[in-house]
């Protein structure tokens, strides 16, 4: 065993381990599992469908990646399916969202122009601001921080 970050076949230090401190002798802890997943892992992330007004509020609450899409897109998808489209996606209780989660968006945003509705964003997260300009949807979806200032968008 060689201590991390030390080129490869260098001796660990005299005592030290790979354990945490108060870890019982044959533990996990102490075999060295750090990165154990948790016991209970985050639930599944799923959509919530509303009315508020004459909009759609899609809310998108998890974690939005490659693994959750089939829990938020049949949602997105019926939401922007009808004749001129007014949806509001809310991003507020997303907690993560990568490059699937843009596909996601492009896929909502094209489908609702396609039927001569509007779509509007909500998100004030800076790490999904970050990926949406990074993924250039950024200065086409024009998020605002509020679910007021997007039903209160002309």
């Amino acid at each position: 065993m060689s201590q991390q970050g030390a080129p490869r076949g260098a001796p660990m230090p005299q005592g030290a381990s790979h354990a945490t401190p108060d870890a019982a002798p044959g533990s996990d802890a102490a075999a060295g599992d750090l990165c154990r997943l948790p016991d209970h892992p985050d639930p599944a992330p799923y959509a919530r469908t509303s009315r508020v007004g004459g909009y759609t509020v899609v809310a998108l609450h998890g974690e939005i990646d490659i693994a959750g899409l089939a829990g938020v897109g049949p949602a997105l998808d019926a939401a922007t399916g009808a004749r001129a489209p007014e949806v509001v996606v809310d991003l507020t209780p997303t907690t993560f969202f990568d490059c699937s989660g843009l596909g996601l968006l492009c896929r909502a945003h094209r489908r609702v122009a396609e039927r001569g509705g509007r779509l509007r964003l909500v998100c004030d997260d800076p790490l999904i601001l970050r990926t949406l300009r990074v993924g250039g949807l950024l200065d086409v979806l024009g998020p605002v921080a509020t679910l007021e200032d997007a039903i209160g968008e002309e």
